[in-house]
């Protein structure tokens, strides 16, 4: 009986299956493939398995001859060719079609013929060396080695140094998300065993065999051979071809074939490793400049750390990127960014971080790795199948600790990808981390600096000592975030207490004032800052009654001949989640620098008239010494890191 002649339209992935399903298959002839571009992979593969290809017009002349023309869905990439041959009158079908129409063909065959495609598998395995594709590379091997024994499905497992398992890197016959989320430990399953072991196995009546019970899609399957994939002592995966109930089984004949694959495979994969490394030193290179771009941007504090959440979830092909940062309260973080940015009333959530996962990686500087969990019995077993998430807790740390990155991947081939450029990306995001906070603090810096400025001209322009005393109480205050305030001043021309934003009932103003006069007399005995914070807690009680303030600052800003001040500051509130919630060093140096400047302008009685006799130059110069000192070692710092210049100009 003559064969039936087919020619393929195309030279993609499509065209590349229904070239390896029909190419030297009983009562079937593959005349010739065609591809506007010489590169596509059925043509190569063609020219391997010795069918004609073309790349111009003259494939007309040799597709006449075809019985069939199959093309794949993607019909719109072939209009021209399409409509030369119907012109023709050549019968155009789909794969699908293809499978229908010639099934019945191949039975009416005459010739039995052993499966033996590809017939020169060493060529063909050269040519796979050449694909630097990770999936189509996969895909073709596991091709070859299931053809080669007549084998109807099977499946190539990766193995990962990283986390010690063996994943699913391509298969056939098992659903999308067993390939995607299938795992197994060495030494689990058969597959975990081979690869403990270093030995290939061949098992017949699957159905009765323990280590093929658990977790198994494929229940009709009859018999299976599973082989190491092991180069130079080096464990790269193992290959799993297997034939269901009513076909052949495979026998030890079988097994010397994929033994010898196994050994011609192995090295392939260890080539493709090395190429897959340069692909991750590629993306570190693209993050980096990424990250680069960012520093350079104006764009504010959250706007970059959402925009790098993103990036990175595009790059790792993870399935969320959220990136924690540090606060100055220690225990405390904020959301600094995240793919899916959340904000509260416009501003990123505060978490306090005291207990669970992401409390660990933070406090105790740990890299932690979840997998999710199923109870069984008396223990826990890693899930295995649909919705299973791994979530990555990446401490990020530059002399101090920065935040946490915490990423979630369901695909196990971008865990495994991201695990080995994990510290290259832990260093390059501590460093960017590092580089924002420290900008944010030193812009926090400036503005306090900038605003404390103004606090000279302020106070020097009241005459009455007690107007002066109100008036630094209220900018004092501000300055420093704090809701309330006072200021205990003791003058020749004024003794008293000041207020700001004492605003309450009497009863209540009465208990504060009371509390705040007996503070301040501890303070001016001891002559020494205080700086306390108190968090109120539902769970756990520390308190028998708990203190009138959340966050309190006392300070001793001057003493000076008959003339001394206290400030009392209570309940700070930040102007941005980066900021402190609770009074630290930072409000600590401000009142320092307050106390320097007060001390010369009250020192000043109030019979002295500003008017007929203002402050000089040089009386200036002199109580903002330390400012301006401060100010300038501050540009110079900045200059530095920005590499730019300045200069400061004095009038007189």
């Amino acid at each position: 009986m003559d064969k039936v002649k087919v020619a393929i339209l195309g030279g993609g992935d499509d065209e590349l299956q229904i070239l390896s399903e029909f190419h030297n298959t009983p009562g079937i002839e593959i005349i010739g493939v065609y591809d506007r571009d010489s590169r596509a992979v059925a043509l190569e593969i063609a020219e391997i398995i010795g069918v004609p290809t073309f790349t111009d017009s003259s494939f007309v002349k040799r597709f006449l001859e075809a019985d069939y023309v199959v093309v794949a869905e993607r019909r719109d990439a072939f209009i021209e060719e399409i409509e030369l041959l119907r012109k023709e009158k050549i019968k155009i079908i789909n794969p699908n079609e293809a499978i229908d129409y010639l099934s019945g063909e191949r039975k009416s065959g005459d010739e039995e013929v052993e499966p033996s495609w590809p017939r020169r598998i060493e060529e063909a395995l050269n040519y796979i060396m050449r694909i630097t594709d990770r999936e189509r590379l996969l895909k073709w091997l596991l091709e070859i080695s299931v053809r080669s024994v007549g084998a109807s499905s099977g499946s190539i497992m990766l193995y990962s140094d990283e986390t010690r398992e063996l994943y699913i890197g391509y298969a056939t016959g098992l659903s999308t998300e067993i390939v995607k989320n299938m795992r197994q430990k060495l030494g689990d399953g058969i597959a975990g065993n081979v690869a403990i072991t270093g030995k290939i196995k061949l098992i017949n009546d699957i159905v009765d065999t323990p280590l093929y019970k658990e977790g198994r899609e494929r229940r009709r399957i009859q018999s299976a051979i599973s082989a190491p994939l092991i180069h130079e002592g080096k464990l790269y995966g193992v290959i799993n071809v297997s034939t269901d109930v009513g076909q052949k089984q495979l026998t030890h004949d079988d097994i010397w074939i994929i033994d010898k694959l196994s050994q011609k495979i192995a090295p392939i994969l260890e080539q493709h490793m090395r190429i897959s490394a340069f692909d991750i030193r590629e993306t570190e290179f693209e993050i980096r400049r990424y990250l680069e771009s960012l520093f350079h941007n104006d764009l504010g504090f959250n706007d970059k750390f959402t925009l790098l959440a993103r990036f990175l979830n595009e790059k790792l092909e993870a399935d969320t990127v959220t990136i924690y940062t540090a606060t100055d309260e220690g225990a405390w973080l904020i959301l600094g960014g995240s793919d899916s940015q959340v904000t509260v009333e416009g501003k990123p959530p505060r978490i306090h971080c005291d207990k669970g996962t992401l409390a660990k990686a933070y406090l105790e500087n740990r890299e932690i790795i979840l997998t999710e969990a199923r109870q069984e019995l008396t223990e826990l077993k890693i899930k295995k199948g649909d919705g299973v998430l791994t979530t990555v807790y990446v401490p990020l740390k530059h002399s101090e600790m920065l935040g946490v990155l915490v990423i979630e991947f369901s695909g196990v081939n971008a865990l495994d990808r991201f695990l080995k450029m994990k510290e290259t990306l832990k260093f390059q995001t501590s460093l960017f981390t590092y580089s924002q906070i420290k900008e944010v603090r030193q812009e926090r810096k400036l503005k306090s600096l900038e605003e404390l400025s103004l606090f000279t001209p302020d106070i020097v322009s009241v005459s009455s000592i007690k107007a002066r005393g109100q008036k630094s109480v209220d900018v004092i205050s501000r300055l420093v975030s704090a809701s309330m305030g006072s200021l205990h001043l003791e003058c020749p021309d004024f003794k008293g207490v000041l207020y700001y934003n004492f605003n309450m009932s009497d009863e209540a103003k009465t208990k504060m004032r009371d509390f705040d006069y007996e503070l301040a007399e501890i303070i001016s005995k001891r002559w020494e800052p205080v700086c306390e914070s108190f968090i109120s807690s539902s769970e756990v009680e520390t308190y028998d009654k708990p203190p009138a303030y959340s966050s309190i600052v006392a300070y001793p800003l001057f003493k000076r001949d008959k003339c001394s001040a206290v400030y009392i500051g209570y309940n700070k509130i930040p102007k941005t989640p980066l900021d402190s919630s609770v009074f630290g060093d930072h409000e600590l140096s401000l009142l320092d620098k307050v106390g320097k400047v007060l001390k010369p302008i009250f020192a000043i009685s109030e019979s002295v008239k500003f008017e007929e006799k203002p402050l000089t130059f040089d009386e200036l110069l002199v109580s903002n010494q330390k400012l301006l000192i401060d100010r300038l070692s501050d540009e110079v710092e900045r200059s530095d890191r920005y590499h730019f210049s300045f200069t400061v100009t004095l009038f007189k």
